[in-house]
């Protein structure tokens, strides 16, 4: 792996992870949608008919898994670093980890209706407020860089992210 996204739900990893993918000529994977791909059904339906711990353990296996290839950037879901052993992989890895953090107020507004998003269904902002404060200890602990998203474009992100790893941009 060249990068790994970290943060809440909403915070733009996916949105991020594919334009640097673009600007960098690399491979991006988005951990919810290769579990998706692996389970052949919707997040929402795993949660539904399996429950979040069944869904926690096909998230440690296919982070597991993606870890050890060699390149591309990799977006996680909010709460990866949440289980001991995802975090523990995560602090351990070599790649370079970026946390992308967005107020409450500006998460809301992003995911706000997002039927696809289980837990995020019942949440108002405080509610989005707590659970961002109950995560932020463990995702201070595997990020090298921390990126405050609100009133940044992705590309002013990325751009960011590209400066700090001082990775070269593809001509293409």
């Amino acid at each position: 792996m060249e990068l790994i996204l970290i943060g809440f739900m909403g915070s733009g990893k996916t949105t991020v992870s594919l334009l640097l993918g673009e600007m960098l000529n690399t491979p991006v994977t988005d951990l919810d949608v290769e579990i998706v791909r692996r389970a052949d059904m919707p997040i929402a339906d795993i949660f539904a008919q399996n429950g979040e711990p069944y869904f926690r353990q096909l998230e440690h296996d296919t982070l597991a898994e993606i870890l050890k290839s060699d390149q591309g950037i990799l977006a996680t879901g909010g709460g990866t670093p949440m289980r001991p052993d995802n975090l523990a992989m995560l602090k351990d890895t070599p790649t370079p980890v970026v946390l992308l953090k967005a107020s409450a107020t500006e998460t809301l507004r992003r995911i706000g209706g997002d039927n696809g998003r289980p837990l995020a269904q019942s949440l108002d902002e405080k509610g989005i407020a707590d659970m961002q404060a109950q995560r932020q200890v463990n995702y201070n602990a595997c990020a090298d860089l921390t990126i405050k998203t609100d009133g940044l474009s992705p590309a002013a992100i990325a751009k960011e992210i590209i400066s700090f790893l001082n990775l070269p941009v593809s001509a293409s």
